[in-house]
């Protein structure tokens, strides 16, 4: 019923909690007409959710995406119709969803559209009505300075954000291959409540939090004919966050503070792309572009015994980026794909260069059989929270640090067929570290000496008639994460790992048109770091009614159904010794409603990446 729907469909494609990853691949990015996009990734999701499918022309699946998508690692690019004759006008959508978990949530929006010849104008707004609830049961016997304390804290979390959106955007085209395309984004959460309650025998603790986000983001894009493209994209985000924090231990020792975070990021991206077509069908790929970020933090405690611990930190980022490429089809059946991309990164004293190669060769024996090989490598880049180094009190027991010394990982990945492999030196994750100093649990983020995955993935679709459509994907990964300087506490663990994704479409009727989805995933042991991680598993289904010409759509939806999506995870390292349960509430039952009209066609945007932002 909608693109976002088609892309479910494609070999490989998974999706989980509204995240979609590629099998072999994880994480993928999602281009539209060859762009990121300005929005989010929940934004761009909600975008593609309300498209309908016919507005799809067709999908290009890349491993390794060419550098000239301003994107590493595995892309889906979506390729949406242009503007026809006849098509032009004005057409919108209306859409809402109510969802009930512990307590209610939803949210809703309209969309305006106007195409023609020469102007192609938007205008989106949506609302969000967002709850959250956690709880953790955290068992540990803490070794301090050897002596041993049983710990025993359950701590529950709720939380409630409203979140708008907005967004306008236009299109001048001044002829059929020229075009100028300028777009602004806002989104804002006036009011965004935390509040926590932990309670056990090393202390009793009250934890409520208020927020306040907003993000702004402007974008210009240009297209020539002759193959240049260039953009200047310019984001501001900042974050103001209010802590009142009360903690009661055993012996009736009482603490009580209130600390102010605030967070300002300026980012600047620039960026200029060329091609040119050659002779025997060599197309020649290069370009340029420029970031740079100036991130500024701080952190006030009114308790005059902390006010030690206040930050005032600046952190400033540059990022210079040149590539160079070439696209070649040898024959209707071998295509080949090369680029190298050249990077200066620099972060206050760290300096560092790094090359990028990338190369995807296809052969295609048939039309319904490919044999891909890809090669990547890319960098990730801790938040920019993190790299303050402040300090976060989630109760009187457990504490979250900063690590201003956190250095961006660079992955290295190939995929040959359906196997792949990657290693990630340097990789980063947040573990948590029973201090041997003094009776405090700290969640940390560290670098590791690396992480490593060797997998191998079936996908195997079943249909029946056109009234049962399956598609079963299986993985088994062979994890390896290995930690030798780890605080007191190295590690040096691997597993192997399975998950199963089984999803099927059932045609009900079709007058009137009734469809029913049901999803089920499953995953064995695994490991992050020194966790154990206990096997989990959830179903999901739906009932979906298709009317009013296929422009109106009702879906009422049950997200695990069976309560079954609840994480224990226990770590036995040494001295470090602790069990987590956690609960983290994904059962729910959502209504969805949405109808187009004026033969609606909604287009295509760019994305704000704000994946670095907040704390």
């Amino acid at each position: 019923t909608n693109a976002y729907e088609a892309l479910k469909q494609l070999p490989g494609v998974i999706e989980q909690n509204d995240v979609l990853t590629l099998a072999g691949a994880g994480g993928v990015s999602l281009l539209l007409n060859g762009r990121p996009s300005s929005m989010t990734y929940e934004q761009l999701i909600t975008l593609l959710k309300g498209m309908p499918a016919s507005r799809v022309e067709k999908a290009e699946v890349m491993y390794s995406a060419p550098p000239q998508y301003h994107v590493r690692g595995a892309a889906i690019n979506l390729v949406l119709k242009g503007y026809k004759p006849g098509e032009g006008g004005l057409q919108g959508e209306v859409n809402g969803e109510y969802k009930q978990q512990k307590e209610a949530g939803g949210n809703g929006g309209v969309t305006l559209a106007y195409t023609s010849p020469k102007i192609d104008l938007d205008f989106m707004y949506n609302l969000q009505s967002n709850y959250t609830r956690g709880y953790i049961d955290f068992i540990a016997r803490h070794t301090v300075k050897e002596q041993i304390y049983d710990v025993n804290q359950v701590t529950d979390n709720e939380g409630r954000s409203l979140t708008h959106t907005l967004r306008v955007g236009g299109t001048y085209k001044f002829d059929k291959d020229n075009s100028l395309n300028l777009s602004y984004t806002t989104q804002f959460s006036p009011d965004k409540t935390g509040d926590s309650h932990s309670n056990g025998n090393i202390s009793e603790s009250f934890n409520h939090s208020q927020a306040h986000h907003q993000m702004h983001n402007a974008a210009l894009y240009y297209t020539s004919g002759f193959g240049f493209q260039a953009g200047a994209d310019y984001t501001y985000f900042t974050s103001t966050d209010t802590q009142d924090f009360f903690d009661r231990s055993p012996e009736e020792v009482e603490t009580r503070f209130i600390s102010c975070s605030d967070q300002y990021i300026d980012r600047w991206k620039i960026y200029a792309d060329q091609h040119h077509t050659l002779s025997q069908n060599w197309t020649l790929n290069y370009g340029t572009s420029f970031t740079y970020v100036n991130n500024r933090n701080t952190q006030n405690y009114d308790l005059p015994e902390m006010q030690g611990n206040n930050l005032h930190s600046r952190i400033r980022e540059y990022t210079y980026n040149v590539y160079a490429g070439f696209d070649k089809p040898f024959n209707s059946q071998w295509t080949l794909s090369a680029s190298t991309t050249i990077e200066y990164y620099q972060m206050q004293e760290y300096r560092k260069w790094a090359v990028y190669p990338t190369l995807q060769l296809n052969y295609m024996p048939s039309a319904s059989h490919i044999l891909q090989l890809s090669f990547s490598s890319d960098k990730t880049y801790p938040d920019y929270w993190t790299l303050s180094g402040a300090t976060s009190y989630l109760n009187g027991y457990n504490e979250s640090l900063g690590n201003p010394f956190l250095r961006p990982y660079i992955l290295k990945s190939k995929y040959i067929f359906q196997a792949s492999y990657s290693y990630t030196p340097d990789y980063f994750m947040q573990t948590v570290y029973l201090d041997s100093d003094r009776l405090k649990a700290i969640y940390n983020w560290q670098n590791w000496d690396y992480a490593q995955d060797l997998s191998f993935t079936a996908i195997l679709p079943f249909k029946a008639g056109s009234w049962w459509d399956s598609r079963l994907t299986l993985q088994a990964t062979l994890k390896h994460d290995k930690a030798s300087v780890y605080y007191d506490a190295p590690f040096n663990q691997k597993q192997w790992v399975g998950v199963g994704h089984w999803t099927h479409t059932f045609q009900l009727c079709r007058q009137p048109n009734l469809k029913m989805e049901v999803t089920a995933f499953g995953q064995t042991k695994s490991i992050q770091g020194s966790y154990d991680i206990q096997p989990v598993a959830f179903v999901d289904a739906a009932l979906r009614y298709t009317f009013a010409k296929d422009k109106a759509m009702l879906q009422l939806k049950g997200r695990d159904l069976f309560n079954t999506m609840n994480p224990k995870t226990k770590v036995r390292n040494g001295a470090q010794h602790l069990d987590m349960n956690t609960k983290s509430y994904m059962q729910s039952i959502t209504l969805s409603f949405s109808y187009r009209f004026g033969g609606y066609k909604k287009k295509e945007v760019k994305e704000v990446d704000t994946s670095r932002f907040g704390n």
